[in-house]
């Protein structure tokens, strides 16, 4: 179905998104009369479709109450009348998923969808706007010691998306160890999220989500989400996988790290997610409005629940940004640890990301102490800042990764660590990323 797990832009100020967005269209004036329709078509739209029923009549009775009240009297203005409705929607559902929307030309389009001529149009509009966000997809790098890192801000549909994110899973597929990072992701189209957790599997048959929607008249529908068949190029079935979360990390996204915890196939790392289990389905209401509905529910196959109003709780707690230095580190910490060959090679960027997290600064007095001749090198302290000169050639500055541990700027194949015997300076050592030591003493 189309529409079952629409985009949601999500906002916590609430309905902010709404309020503050320009309003490109032509200004116009709400009248007493216009309120009252757009608020009695929202509540029959929510007793047809809401996937809590129960909840209906006390949403019904809050909205008519402020009517009453005159607490949208002196409110005019189209967006502004949007973000108060999706306030008092949420306020009174607790439900994330609520928002109403002023957009005339949206409506106006799906009130003509049967169109042939209009179909296409909208398809047409809404590929050229996914080109320009790249499908969503906005990082894929490689980091330190091979491990890959994915970013992306929202879950396209993958009937247009799947080619660019084929693309994303290629490029690292060769990865040891693959970081997503769905910290700013505000959900989407859950069949992304089942298209990227393919990758992670051998070709299985493995449930992911099963979940059910109301049509018209409360029809029913059931169904199931399950890991596809196949994928386009190299799947990822015995890579670590880390997924970052933040407290805004909602919907879709929260689905995908969900169910691959469940699945004990990831490590989430992070914050606690927002909490907006329920898919969406968005309603045309009178004079160019519209609002997103939750009309279905979700359930994951091995909990038998979902995460509504409470959020996913990551297996590391952390803030939000130290995420992904804290999770490249304990992908370096495991594949090390199963790697014994190679955990020289993988330690010798610990210290290089414990830093970009946290950046080591040193007494200038002590910077001084290391001073000195030890060999043809040469440590001298200027401007606040430790230099290596050797024999006279070449100076790089030292960036201290530890108190006696320093990078050379523009060198990675050693690095120089400073040698003490009861707190006094005896020499320094080049230490090589290989684990091969040359000591020089302090002349």
């Amino acid at each position: 179905m189309k529409h079952l797990f629409a985009l949601l832009f999500l906002t916590f100020s609430i309905g902010s998104y709404a309020q503050n967005a320009p309003d490109l269209k032509e200004e116009i004036k709400l009248t007493e009369l216009s309120k009252k329709q757009i608020i009695d078509s929202l509540t029959k739209h929510l007793e047809a479709f809401y996937i809590r029923p129960n909840a209906v009549g006390e949403i019904k009775k809050k909205l008519n109450e402020n009517y009453k009240k005159g607490l949208y009297k002196d409110i005019v203005k189209p967006n502004e009348f949007a973000g108060k409705l999706s306030s008092d929607l949420i306020e009174v559902s607790k439900d994330l998923h609520f928002r109403v929307m002023y957009d005339p030309e949206w409506t106006e389009n799906q009130l003509k969808k049967e169109n042939k001529e209009i179909q296409k149009k909208i398809k047409a509009e809404e590929l050229t706007e996914a080109k320009k966000k790249n499908f969503g997809f906005q990082q894929a790098r490689i980091l330190e010691g091979n491990i890959g890192y994915l970013k992306f801000d929202y879950f396209e549909d993958p009937a247009i998306g799947s080619e660019t994110a084929a693309s994303a899973m290629q490029f690292l597929s060769s990865t040891d160890a693959l970081i997503i990072d769905l910290r700013q992701n505000n959900g989407g189209a859950m069949e992304m999220g089942q298209f990227l957790s393919s990758y992670f599997y051998s070709a299985k048959e493995l449930p992911l989500y099963k979940y059910y929607y109301y049509e018209k008249n409360r029809k029913k529908v059931e169904r199931e989400m399950w890991l596809l068949p196949s994928v386009p190029g190299k799947r990822m079935e015995d890579v670590d996988i880390y997924i970052l979360t933040g407290n805004t990390t909602f919907s879709a996204a929260e689905w995908m790290s969900y169910s691959l915890q469940n699945l004990k196939r990831v490590t989430i790392v992070g914050e606690k997610t927002a909490g907006g289990a329920h898919p969406i389905d968005r309603k045309v209401l009178p004079d160019g409005f519209s609002v997103n509905i939750p009309f279905g529910e979700v359930k994951d196959p091995i909990t038998n629940t979902d995460f509504e109003g409470k959020g996913v709780v990551p297996d590391v707690l952390c803030k939000s940004e130290e995420a992904i230095n804290t999770s490249h580190i304990l992908a370096l910490q495991k594949l090390s640890s199963k790697n014994k060959d190679a955990s020289n090679n993988l330690d010798w960027f610990i210290p290089i990301i414990k830093n970009r997290q946290k950046t080591v600064t040193i007494n200038s007095e002590i910077l001084k102490s290391y001073q000195g001749k030890y060999g043809k090198a040469e440590l001298k302290y200027e401007n606040n800042n430790l230099y290596y000169n050797w024999n006279n050639i070449v100076t790089l500055l030292l960036i201290p990764l530890e108190k006696d541990l320093f990078l050379l700027d523009g060198i990675d194949d050693f690095r120089i660590k400073i040698v003490l015997e009861n707190n006094v300076v005896t020499g320094i050592k080049r230490i090589y990323q290989v684990g091969q030591e040359k000591f020089y003493k302090k002349e």
